[in-house]
C-alpha cells in the first residue's frame, strides 16, 4: 500500500481527499495546512506521494517541493491548482513535481493520475509550449488543447493521450470536443487538416 500526505490550507479539502482515498491502495499517514507544517510532516513521515496545494497560507507549495528534493527525499508530488496557468505548470516542472490536477477535476481523475504515477517513469509533462505562432492565437486554443491537438496528430487515442498528459480519458475527450468546435471541424481528419494548414501542429 502506498503512503500519502495531504497538504492544503483548507480542512474541508483535506477531509474530502482523505475520504476519497478510503478503500484504495493509498493510506493517508499525515496532513498539513501550511508550508511549515508540510516540511515538518514530510521530513518526519517521508511518504510515497504528497498531494500538495499550490497556494498555502504561509508560502508557496512549490517551495516545499524544492526543499524536499534538495534534502534528497524521494517523494512524488501531485500539485493541486485552481487554474491551468502555463507559468504555474512550468514552475511545477522545475520544482520537481510529478503531476498536477485542477481542483475542479473529479476525484476519479486524481485517482487515475495516482495510478499512472505508480507505473510511469516519465518526468512531469508540461502542458503547452511557450512559442506559438500568431496564426494559432486566432483559434483561441488553450495550451492544453494545443498539446492534445499535437498528440492527435501523432495518431494517439484519447486513452493514450491521457496517460501522456496525466489526464483522464473523459477530460481528453472534452478537450477534443472543444478543439473541433473552435476549429470548425466535424471530425479528426478535418481537425488535423486545419491544424496542419495553420501550423498548429509542431514539426508538421
Amino acid at each position: 500500500m502506498k503512503t500519502v500526505v495531504l497538504v492544503d490550507d483548507h480542512s474541508l479539502i483535506r477531509s474530502g481527499l482523505s475520504q476519497a482515498l478510503i478503500d484504495t491502495d493509498y493510506q493517508v499517514i499525515g496532513e498539513a495546512a501550511s508550508k511549515s507544517e508540510a516540511l515538518a510532516v514530510l521530513n518526519n513521515k517521508a511518504p510515497d506521494i504528497c498531494i500538495l496545494d499550490l497556494n498555502l497560507g504561509d508560502g508557496n507549495g512549490l517551495d516545499v517541493i524544492f526543499a524536499l528534493n534538495k534534502a534528497a527525499k524521494i517523494i512524488k508530488f501531485v500539485v493541486l491548482t485552481m487554474d491551468d496557468d502555463e507559468d504555474n505548470l512550468n514552475l511545477a516542472k522545475e520544482s520537481g513535481a510529478s503531476a498536477y490536477v485542477l481542483k475542479s477535476s473529479p476525484v476519479s481523475e486524481l485517482l487515475e493520475v495516482l495510478s499512472i504515477l505508480e507505473k510511469s517513469t516519465k518526468p512531469f509533462q508540461v502542458i503547452g509550449e511557450i512559442n506559438r505562432t500568431t496564426k494559432q492565437k486566432d483559434y483561441r486554443l488553450t495550451n492544453r488543447e494545443l498539446d492534445v491537438l499535437n498528440l492527435l496528430g501523432e495518431g494517439l487515442t484519447a486513452t493514450t493521450m491521457g496517460r501522456k498528459l496525466f489526464l483522464s480519458e473523459t477530460t481528453v475527450k472534452t478537450h477534443l470536443a472543444a478543439i473541433y468546435r473552435k476549429l470548425g471541424a466535424a471530425n479528426r481528419s478535418q481537425a488535423l487538416k486545419i491544424a496542419i494548414e495553420n501550423k498548429l501542429i509542431l514539426n508538421k
